[in-house]
């Protein structure tokens, strides 16, 4: 203490012996630490160069006395400094994957970790694993069930049960890389804490984050334990609905946005959640449909990713194309990639359609008729166990429905939406809408969850349900789409 007040007394009596002799300088500031620069060499013309030679020969001798001083000098001014920051350069990407895998997943989780070390990670590209196990589906690496926060780094070895990576501390979230910690990741302050931590240590030109675990698009409420929203608990019975999803990601990125949030999870890509994360980052990526339990191949991923130029295209182009080589013989499959400042301009003409199509049902053949397109015509996606949410293929809808309704300019919104679709059947891939619940194979409730139905009392709705009431059902019967379908006699 008696030095750095010695050493800050040392530099005012500098400064002000400098400004006593009349000369101007200017305060240099980086990383914290401050010098005084002589900036008073042209003050009155060129200077002489000798007279410049000489001073600085008889500078130089003083400035080699005063190495150590300097050293320590800033080595005070260093311990006011935070150290939690990463100091690292500014890279190119940070990619978050908030893996919930509290659940029958665990196992999978694994895998995909390690399939993720297995590739070969451009030192341009961080990916940050927030990494949630379960306590009885998978027992390697310890069979620890808490919560860890990761580093991917490159597996030399190749292990293909181990996670090598380097383990991170996180202020943001209490976590500890000496101790264990358990975190509800259905908690949406969770979520907003670890890209916050991302921000902070780890910022980048670019953010992708990926939702990866059990995923029923829209829901907000239980359909089948393992169907619910996104980062589905099992230990807390807990999920995190869309509407949550967009508070969390818009509290945990602040000033600075995401170039993309991509769902590693089945129905990722419908309608209701792109509209309510439409300002939450530039393009949405996943499925419409089931995905398998193993998910995407990180390792093509991530090594393709790398080896490219690395632009938002590139990366979007890296998941696609994995998708597709790691899914083209199962049946089901589909994926798309939606341009997110496209999607208002979607749902209003998809709203303004719904509701010009309610106005041409006026008999119960003409209800049935369009029932059926909606169930057995469209291209659909629903889950193998029952109950389902059921949902529709919107452009494949539009396109069965041409007979009642001309869908030309939604299928134009919805093709200058999509920046990429691939399915297995050649099929429309583009963005499922829900439309039911099956309870059994044959047998479809007669009533929506009261989360989908516009004025209703529920405080989570969603935006779509708020806004898109020329499709969703109301609490009274205005004549909407699925109101004239549902809840109309004739």
């Amino acid at each position: 203490m008696i030095k750095k007040k010695f050493l800050m007394y040392f530099q005012l009596l500098l400064i002000f012996t400098m400004l006593s002799c009349g000369t101007d300088f200017t305060t240099v500031s980086s990383g914290g630490k401050s010098t005084v620069v002589n900036s008073s060499e042209n003050a009155q013309g060129e200077s002489d160069s000798t007279a410049g030679d000489e001073a600085e020969a008889e500078e130089k001798p003083a400035d080699d006395d005063d190495d150590d001083d300097d050293e320590s000098v800033y080595e005070v001014l260093d311990e006011e400094e935070p150290d939690e920051v990463n100091e690292e350069l500014l890279r190119e990407w940070t990619i978050l994957v908030y893996m919930a895998a509290d659940n029958n997943l665990e196992s999978e989780a694994i895998t995909d970790f390690n399939e993720m070390e297995a590739a070969d990670l451009s030192e341009a590209v961080t990916v940050l694993v927030l990494l949630d196990r379960a306590e009885e589906y998978d027992a390697t690496n310890g069979d620890w069930s808490g919560t860890r926060l990761y580093k991917v780094t490159k597996d030399e070895n190749q292990n293909k049960t181990l996670i090598s990576s380097e383990r991170l501390s996180c202020d943001e979230l209490a976590l500890s890389s000496e101790s264990e910690s358990e975190l509800d990741m259905s908690n949406p302050h969770v979520l907003s804490g670890f890209e916050a931590f991302a921000r902070r240590a780890y910022p980048a030109e670019n953010y992708a984050l990926v939702i990866w675990g059990h995923g029923s698009g829209w829901r907000n409420g239980a359909v089948t334990e393992a169907s619910r929203a996104v980062a589905i608990e099992s230990s807390a019975g807990s999920y995190m609905s869309i509407s949550e999803l967009r508070s969390a990601i818009s509290d945990g990125m602040g000033s600075d946005s995401l170039s993309m949030v991509c769902f590693d999870t089945c129905f990722g890509m419908c309608i209701e959640t792109a509209y309510e994360l439409r300002d939450c980052a530039s393009y949405m990526l996943g499925t419409p449909a089931l995905e398998s339990g193993s998910g995407w191949n990180y390792t093509k991923l991530l090594s393709s990713f790398s080896d490219s130029e690395r632009g938002e295209t590139d990366l979007i182009n890296a998941i696609c194309t994995q998708f597709k080589e790691t899914y083209e013989n199962y049946s089901y499959a589909s994926f798309s990639c939606v341009n997110l400042s496209k999607i208002e301009a979607v749902v209003k003409l998809f709203s303004s359609y719904s509701k010009t199509l309610a106005s041409s049902i006026s008999t119960k053949e003409t209800r049935d008729a369009v029932f059926e397109i909606f169930t057995k015509k469209a291209v659909s996606y629903c889950a193998t166990e029952y109950p389902t949410d059921f949902y529709v293929d919107i452009k494949s809808l539009s396109s069965c429905l041409d007979s009642y309704i001309s869908g030309d300019s939604l299928r134009s919104a919805l093709d200058e939406a999509l920046v990429c679709d691939w399915s297995a059947l050649g099929n429309t891939a583009t963005l499922g809408v829900f439309f039911c619940v099956y309870k059994t194979v044959n047998l479809i409730s007669s009533s929506h969850p009261s989360l989908y139905i516009n004025g209703s009392r529920d405080t989570l709705l969603s935006k779509f349900v708020s806004d898109c009431t020329g499709y969703v059902p109301t609490s009274d019967n205005s004549g909407s789409l699925l109101d004239k379908l549902f809840y109309t006699s004739f």
